[in-house]
């Protein structure tokens, strides 16, 4: 296909890339409203899976405290509890059972001045050791006493002031003015597991002596006897709180009571890929007086491999959907500009064939008319010669006179013939160009001498303008041919004035002139002149003796050298013909040169 126009390849292009990126846009904007219903479908699962997160851990709380006040009714029932009752009442409830529990204890409440008696009574159950840490000096102490289920790792806790630490202490108080439970801050669990250091809490419920809590702070503060606890591990409460999908991430933040260790975070990560968005959810619970906040974020494996899956072929078909559109757009507008092309080609086709047929028409009737003048010319000066023949005597001057006109239609006939042979030539593509450099002085002198006799005769003024030591590279013949054809031309239709030939420097091409002060060309008829047989309206060719034939040779000449026959006319006040040649140094210039590069080599 021949190379389109730029308004056909930017519609070739243009249109499908417009067609590529609406559709992909469509595409686009189905493949987000589809993850948006799939986000939907997702978020609404996350947040029952939340719930249900939330749920257990606050059932998971609530059993621990139930713990404690199933404990708190065996004091109830019983004024004086032994560890044999203790342990024997913690065995039964399996306490096992609860994640996370790592066991029940009872720590009592021992005034300074009892401190002595205390330790002796349990060291003579069978706890030589045993001692009230830390032993330092101060008004009243707790003690650690009973805790199940029982372990030699378990050993360590008895005796423990849990009320000296201040991590322990604010809940101890809590629960004691209250008369509820209360949970104490992080703390470290070392004593519940020797072999792994664990973080947990305990939740204190108060015991009044066996009897309810009393209605005042300072009454419950004077009853009071010791505290139920319990401990459970932090990792052990959140251990498969997630269930079989393990695909959020729930951490817990610690929001505490009073004093205590660092911030806890407690979570369970599991990896995974998803162009989906990450959903997050944040609630508080209270628990016990005891703030806790759980956070959930849903782990790039939430995404179910259906939902990105469909997520994908959505993608893929609108990528593809977008792509075959604008491929068929390309195709279907290939296709059109390629039959309007043809259309066109048709078209241009169809004229050219009619303006050849016009042509030789024209070509035929201008021929034959110009053939025909000097053929029928000559067969009256032939009959006039046979019937002056049959004369007794005939002058010299009659025979002279008919001979004479005989020898003009012989040489307009030459004239018409040889026009013919060039313009054939020239068509054809027998003429050879045969370039060398020449000196333009050279050649308008040939014009100078050509054409000073026919300008006198008609009584026009010849001005050849020569300019010295100036070259160009042409083809001498076929330049002089232009340039032959021009001036006569000039010559025929100025009638007054005279006619100018020169030149003039333009870069590095040289422009022939040819000016005349003759009857001018309309501007309509400008790019006709150019065509075979044409002459002016108006000019008769017996007088002028033009053929029409000198402009079409001289156009179709300049062709041969690479140039163009320009033309400026008015008409009344004459015309100017010009070609440009390429400007070359002269042989002068060009020895110069080389005898310069030659003095330059090294010998």
């Amino acid at each position: 296909m021949r190379k389109l126009p730029w308004k056909s390849r930017a519609a070739l292009y243009g249109i499908p890339l417009v067609v590529l990126v609406l559709a992909g846009a469509v595409s686009w904007w189905g493949w987000n409203r589809e993850r948006r219903d799939i986000e939907a479908q997702l978020q609404a699962d996350f947040d029952t899976r939340f719930r249900e997160t939330v749920g257990l851990f606050r059932e998971r709380m609530l059993a621990y405290e139930q713990a404690l006040h199933a404990t708190h009714g065996l004091f109830a029932s019983k004024a004086d509890v032994q560890r044999g009752d203790f342990q024997a009442f913690v065995g039964s409830m399996r306490i096992q059972t609860h994640p996370g529990l790592l066991g029940l204890g009872y720590s009592v409440r021992v005034p300074a001045s009892q401190r002595a008696a205390h330790e002796s009574k349990v060291r003579a159950q069978g706890f030589p050791q045993y001692a009230i840490r830390p032993g330092t000096p101060r008004e009243e102490y707790t003690a650690s006493l009973y805790f199940e289920p029982s372990a030699l790792t378990a050993l360590s806790t008895l005796g423990s002031d849990f009320y000296a630490e201040p991590s322990r202490r604010h809940a101890m108080e809590a629960a004691r003015d209250n008369g509820s439970i209360a949970i104490s801050n992080k703390i470290k669990l070392p004593e519940e597991d020797a072999q792994e250091v664990q973080a947990g809490y305990r939740i204190f419920m108060p015991v009044y002596g066996g009897a309810a809590a009393p209605a005042t702070v300072e009454e419950r503060r004077r009853r009071l006897t010791g505290w139920i606890y319990a401990a459970f591990s932090m990792d052990g409460l959140m251990s498969n709180i997630l269930g079989e999908r393990a695909n959020i991430d729930v951490q817990v933040y610690d929001g505490g009571v009073g004093e205590g260790d660092d911030v806890e975070i407690v979570s369970d990560r599991v990896g995974g890929e998803s162009s989906l968005k990450l959903l997050k959810a944040s609630q508080k619970v209270q628990v016990g007086g005891y703030s806790w906040t759980l956070t959930a974020q849903s782990l790039p494996n939430f995404t179910t491999p259906i939902a990105a899956s469909k997520l994908q072929l959505v993608a893929r078909i609108g990528a593809v959907a977008s792509v075959l559109l604008a491929v068929l757009a390309w195709a279907l507008i290939r296709r059109r500009i390629r039959a309007r092309i043809a259309d066109e080609e048709l078209r241009a086709a169809k004229e050219h064939a009619e303006a050849a047929s016009q042509a030789k028409t024209r070509f035929l009737a201008a021929a034959s008319h110009d053939l025909r003048q000097p053929v029928q010319a000559l067969g009256l000066f032939a009959a006039t010669l046979q019937a002056m023949a049959r004369l007794p005597q005939v002058r010299g001057e009659e025979i002279g006179a008919v001979a004479s006109r005989l020898q003009l239609a012989l040489q307009g006939l030459g004239r018409l013939l040889n026009g013919l042979f060039d313009l054939s030539g020239l068509d054809n593509g027998t003429v050879t160009v045969n370039r060398r450099v020449v000196a333009v002085s050279d050649m308008l002198a040939e014009v100078q001498t050509a054409f000073a006799g026919p300008a006198a005769a008609k009584g026009l003024r010849l001005h050849v303008r020569a300019a010295r030591n100036v070259w160009v590279d042409t083809d001498p013949m076929i330049a002089g041919r232009i340039l032959s054809n021009l001036v006569a031309n000039a010559l025929r239709y100025t009638s007054k004035g005279g006619v100018l030939v020169g030149c003039r420097r333009r870069g590095a091409l040289l422009e022939l002139r040819v000016v005349d002060t003759g009857i001018g060309i309309p501007p309509a008829e400008q790019a006709r002149i150019f065509a075979e047989f044409y002459q002016v309206e108006g000019v008769s060719r017996e007088r002028e003796g033009g053929m029409g034939l000198g402009l079409a040779i001289a156009q179709r000449s300049a062709q041969l050298l690479g140039a163009k026959i320009a033309v400026q006319s008015t008409p009344g006040r004459g015309s100017c013909f010009s070609f440009a040649l390429p400007v070359v140094p002269g042989p002068q210039a060009e020895a110069m040169r080389r005898e310069m590069s030659d003095a330059s080599l090294p010998a």
